[in-house]
C-alpha cells in the first residue's frame, strides 16, 4: 500500500518479480540491416509511438486523467415517497485516532493516505475499487467515494474493517463522500466481503458452517486481502484463460460486480498477478490506437510491447488511457502529447 513504482524489476524474493520482461522484442535475432535501411515512414511511426508512450507515463498525462477531486456538492438520495433519508450517526464507521494528531503513531500502521489509482492497493482493495468505480455514476464521484472509504477518519481497508463498520458505518462513508446510491452501495460492500470470503474459503460463510470453522476463516484475513485462493485457481493457465476464469468467479460469486467491475479488477491486479498479464479492455485499446501507440486490431500483447512488458508501466498507461476517456479529455490530451500545449 505504498506509492506505485514503475521499475521493471522488483525484489527478487517477490513471487511476481521480473516476469514482465519475458516478451521477445529484445530477444529476437539481431537484424543485419542498418538503421539507415529502415524506411523513413516506419522510423517516424516508431519514434512517434515511443514519444506518445513517454507522454502517457508522464505526470502531466496523469494529472489530466485524474484531476484533483472537488468536495461534494450535496447530492441527496430520496426514497419513493420523496422523503429524505435520515443520515447515519455522526461517528458511524469512524475509527478512533489514538495518535494525538500524529498519524505515524497509529497502532495499525495504516494512517498514510491511499489514493486511487496512484497508490498500490491490495487485491481486496482493488476489488472494492472496481465495485465503486463501475457504478453508473460520474468518474470523479466514484473516485471520491473510494478515497473517502480508504482514508481517515474511516480507513475501511480490509474485510474486517468493512465488517466491523456495519451497515451504518458503510453508509456514513457514502454520506461523507456525497455520493449517490448510498444505501445500496453500503449493502453491496457487505455482500462483497461475504462473497470474497466464500471464494477464499471454498464456500465459507454458509449458515451450517461451524463456529470453529468461521473463526478459523476470520483469522486468515491476510489471505483474504490478497485473494490468494482466487489467484491459485488460475495458476498454470494461459493469460486469456486466467482472465476469463477470474471474471467468471467474481461475477458469479459477488453481488454488484459485473463484467465492467471484473475488468477494472483485472486491469489493476495484473501488476501483482502475472497470471492475468497482459490485460487491456476495449476502452483502453481504442484510446491507445488514437494515440498511435498500437494499430487498429492490435491487442493487449502489442500494447505490452510498447512498454517492454513492464507491468508497472503497463498498468499506469492503462489507467491514464481510461482516465482520459472518462474525463472526456481525449482531444486535449492528443494536443498536449503532440507538443501543442493546452
Amino acid at each position: 500500500m505504498t506509492q506505485r513504482t514503475e521499475t521493471k524489476s522488483k525484489n527478487p524474493d517477490d513471487e511476481a518479480a521480473n516476469v514482465g520482461t519475458k516478451r521477445k522484442a529484445s530477444e529476437t535475432s539481431p537484424s543485419n540491416h542498418t538503421e539507415d535501411d529502415e524506411p523513413n515512414t516506419k522510423k517516424a511511426k516508431t519514434e512517434n509511438s515511443k514519444a506518445m508512450v513517454e507522454w502517457l507515463l508522464s505526470d502531466e498525462a496523469f494529472s489530466l486523467a485524474f484531476p484533483a477531486l472537488p468536495p461534494g456538492h450535496g447530492e441527496i438520495d430520496w426514497d419513493e415517497g420523496q422523503h429524505r433519508k435520515d443520515p447515519p450517526p455522526e461517528n458511524a464507521g469512524k475509527k478512533q485516532d489514538n495518535s494525538d494528531g500524529n498519524n505515524e503513531g497509529n497502532d495499525d500502521g495504516k494512517a498514510h493516505r491511499l489514493t486511487y489509482p496512484d497508490s498500490t492497493l491490495t487485491p481486496f482493495q482493488n476489488l472494492v475499487a472496481a465495485l465503486l468505480i463501475s457504478k453508473p455514476i460520474s468518474h470523479r464521484l466514484g473516485l471520491r467515494t473510494l478515497n473517502t472509504l480508504l482514508n481517515p477518519p474511516f480507513r475501511l481497508r480490509t474485510p474486517r474493517d468493512l465488517d466491523e463498520a456495519g451497515f451504518e458505518g458503510r453508509r456514513k462513508v457514502m454520506w461523507e463522500a456525497r455520493t449517490q446510491h448510498k444505501e445500496k452501495t453500503a449493502v453491496q460492500l457487505g455482500d462483497l466481503v461475504e462473497g470474497v470470503r466464500k471464494i477464499c474459503h471454498g464456500g465459507g460463510g454458509d449458515d451450517d458452517e461451524s463456529e470453529q470453522e468461521q473463526e478459523k476463516g476470520k483469522e486468515d484475513e491476510g489471505a483474504v486481502e490478497k485473494m490468494t485462493a482466487l489467484r491459485e485457481m488460475v495458476k498454470g493457465m494461459e493469460a486469456e484463460e486466467a482472465q476469463k476464469k477470474v471474471e467468471k468467479v467474481l461475477t458469479d460469486g459477488i453481488k454488484g460486480v459485473g463484467p465492467t467491475g471484473a475488468g477494472i479488477f483485472l486491469r489493476r491486479v495484473q501488476e501483482e498477478w502475472e497470471e492475468v498479464f497482459p490485460y487491456a479492455d476495449t476502452r483502453a485499446l481504442e484510446a491507445a490506437v488514437e494515440f498511435g501507440v498500437i494499430q487498429e486490431g492490435d491487442g493487449a500483447e502489442e500494447l505490452a510491447d510498447a512498454v517492454e512488458w513492464d507491468r508497472g508501466k503497463f498498468v499506469r498507461m492503462l489507467d491514464v488511457l481510461v482516465g482520459i476517456q472518462l474525463e472526456k479529455k481525449m482531444e486535449e490530451a492528443l494536443k498536449m502529447a503532440r507538443g501543442g500545449g493546452k
